[in-house]
């Protein structure tokens, strides 16, 4: 039997899988089209810390990268956010 400790590790292990196959993605899409790649979230106030680290993970990839044609768009619902939610940390991210 796997442990939980194992458990928690594969868990990390897939999403930072998942991140940088997510990152690639934006970066080949990005490559191959004249166009920006724009990417729209809606109801972000239902989206958990995993899912708000991969979306951070693809701005800081597009903020490194020399082909600057990434361009996020998220929305939520006005007060369904508190200091606690992920979105919060993202915002701050985006803001340095």
């Amino acid at each position: 039997a796997t442990s939980p400790i194992n458990r928690n590790e594969d868990c990390d292990n897939a999403q930072k899988r998942l991140q940088y196959l997510l990152c690639q993605f934006v970066e080949v899409i990005s490559s191959t089209f004249s166009a920006p790649v724009t990417l729209f979230l809606d109801d972000l106030q239902w989206a958990d810390a995993a899912s708000i680290e991969a979306v951070n993970h693809l701005l800081i990839a597009a903020s490194i990268s020399h082909d600057k044609r990434f361009f996020f768009l998220g929305c939520c619902r006005k007060g369904d956010i508190d200091e606690g939610h992920p979105v919060r940390k993202l915002l701050k991210n985006v803001e340095r």
